[in-house]
């Protein structure tokens, strides 16, 4: 129990001053704020609008969070917002998973699985980001948890049937009743991944057990606590935003995307491909070990066997599914690794598995090493982009050479669990100092400073804000206060409305589009973050149409 307390301790400490000084990312929290924003303003609970439209995308659990704090506090705040709804999720995520397999790894093999959890990619970035994902995926942990215990409870649930008052029975009985809450609370917090993910895997797991008794676990009382609760909740959306937003819920948000996306749309092999780095860097080290496990013919326990139909359902159900992004795969991920790290008493001193552990080592210590020299780091061509940190970049990624070198001491010293748990500090070691640059960082992923001057130049000049061929521009109203105007094309009144306004862009759209290259001809733009720029536009000369009729 000390022991997790301190790595949990580590981790809040490592990730707090990220937490603090990181800025609002314009293409999803700012809407996201935006919407929170829009709710208590009209008054809304159970429905959301984005800028007037409707926006059933996600359902209300994480703006109802949100609207608390922004009402208890009066502001969003970056720091309280990826706190308390991306890292404590993860952190529950996590207690429950090293709970849940006490019983196999001890010491510092639960250490080692904790923060191979914590380090790996996705779960690492979702335990930041201000997204639905963590606190789904929490309660997706939370229901197959639950429903081990209650696989396992065989003698609860002969009790619970014949009406025995145990311990046991009152155990089955509790448990019988959380199912369902968790599962509702899963597809409450992001929507039809939240209901598939545990039913399917429930599914799957006592087939391939051939446990034919499914509804033991998945029987009239969990459908019915279901459904009453996604009664209540629709009947409030009806009321409320009516029978169009009730359509867009229950059927283009979950069917359409589902079958014909409209969104993110990817091949089936996405997450098989992308599963190397999304798990990094401990994807390749845990499918080792499960596949070293299932060889020696070890994945027959409840756990291990559950921790892998798990995550393989979720792989294969999300690759079916035509919209995919990497953070979708994240309720997967705890299964991967605690799958693996429950095979690691068995093959910790397996020449393969450190050998695995080893290659992770030396990729730390190369790139420590190769940030002292720039050429080496970085391509030419590149260095100009990377912001100015307050120190060397060899500075911010020492720690992962150093950790990479004491890794190897240990596996000398046949010590794989403590060489995995250094890595994975070493890790969250350079990101706490890196984060002390979030200032100039901030100006490349996020556009605070950009949109402040922009607002302060329009409420100046009285200019109007424009965005053109933009989509997440209208985020940024989180910044002006004020609705600009979206500008789809560049025909005739769209070039009309530049000659006294401040225009938003993607940068990138120069080289595509001829009109507004020829627009911005000249003409000095001011770099954003995320790709974004905003040019000023303040006479009639700007405009290349009008010159020629003068001349």
């Amino acid at each position: 129990m000390k022991r997790r307390a301190a790595i949990y301790i580590f981790i809040f400490a490592m990730l707090l001053p990220l937490m603090a000084l990181r800025e609002f990312t314009p293409a999803n929290e700012l809407r996201y704020l935006n919407i929170v924003d829009e709710a208590l303003s009209n008054g809304n609970f159970i429905t959301f609008y984005d800028h007037g439209m409707l926006y059933a995308d996600k359902p209300p659990l994480y703006f109802w969070f949100a609207m608390l704090l922004k009402k208890v506090f009066g502001f969003h705040s970056m720091f309280l917002l990826s706190c308390l709804l991306s890292l404590v999720p993860a952190f529950i995520t996590s207690w429950i998973m090293d709970r849940w397999t006490e019983s196999k790894l001890k010491g510092e093999e639960s250490a080692a699985a904790l923060l191979m959890l914590h380090s790996s990619v996705m779960f690492l970035a979702s335990s930041i980001v201000l997204r639905m994902d963590m606190l789904m995926c929490m309660f997706i942990v939370l229901a197959l948890y639950t429903f081990g215990k209650m696989y396992a409870n065989k003698s609860g649930a002969r009790d619970a049937k014949e009406g025995v008052t145990s311990h046991e029975a009152r155990l089955f009985r509790r448990d019988r009743i959380l199912l369902p809450i968790y599962v509702f609370l899963a597809i409450f917090s992001k929507g039809a991944v939240g209901f598939l993910a545990p039913v399917l895997c429930i599914i799957v797991f006592c087939l391939s057990d051939k446990e034919l008794r499914i509804g033991r676990y998945l029987g009239w009382r969990f459908w019915g606590i279901l459904v009453a609760l996604c009664a209540i909740w629709w009947t409030g959306v009806y009321f409320e935003g009516g029978k169009d937003y009730l359509n867009n819920l229950l059927f283009h948000q979950t069917v359409d995307r589902g079958v014909n996306s409209f969104h993110h749309k990817a091949p089936f092999w996405y997450y098989l491909a992308g599963y190397w780095w999304i798990a990094a860097v401990w994807s390749v080290l845990c499918i080792v070990l499960i596949i070293k496990g299932w060889r020696k013919r070890m994945l027959g326990g409840i756990r291990i066997h559950l921790m892998v139909v798990t995550s393989l359902s979720i792989l294969v159900m999300l690759s079916l599914v035509s919209s995919k992004i990497a953070i979708y795969l994240l309720p997967a991920l705890p299964f991967f690794i605690y799958g693996g790290a429950l095979m690691l008493p068995y093959f910790k001193d397996d020449k393969l598995v450190r050998g695995i552990v080893a290659a992770v080592a030396w990729i730390f210590i190369v790139i420590g090493i190769a940030s002292i020299f720039k050429r080496l780091a970085v391509p030419e061509n590149l260095a100009e982009t990377l912001p100015k940190l307050w120190a060397p970049y060899w500075v911010i990624l020492l720690p992962l050479a150093l950790g990479g070198l004491l890794a190897l001491k240990m596996l000398k010293n046949r010590n794989t669990c403590f060489a995995i748990s250094i890595i994975s500090a070493s890790l969250f070691v350079t990101i706490f100092l890196g984060s002390f640059s979030m200032n100039e960082i901030n100006k490349m992923l996020g556009a605070k400073e950009g949109c402040l001057e922009a607002s302060r130049i329009a409420e100046q000049k009285q200019k109007p804000l424009l965005y053109y061929s933009f989509s997440a521009a209208p985020n940024m109203d989180y910044y002006f206060k004020q609705n600009g105007q979206q500008i789809k094309e560049l025909d005739s009144a769209g070039l009309s409305n530049l000659e006294n306004g401040i225009l938003f862009f993607k940068e990138r759209r120069i080289k595509r589009d001829s009109t507004l290259r020829q627009r911005l001809e000249g003409k000095e733009y001011t770099r954003l973050g995320d790709n974004i720029c905003y040019a000023e536009f303040s006479s009639e000369k700007d405009n290349p149409e009008d010159n020629k009729e003068e001349q």
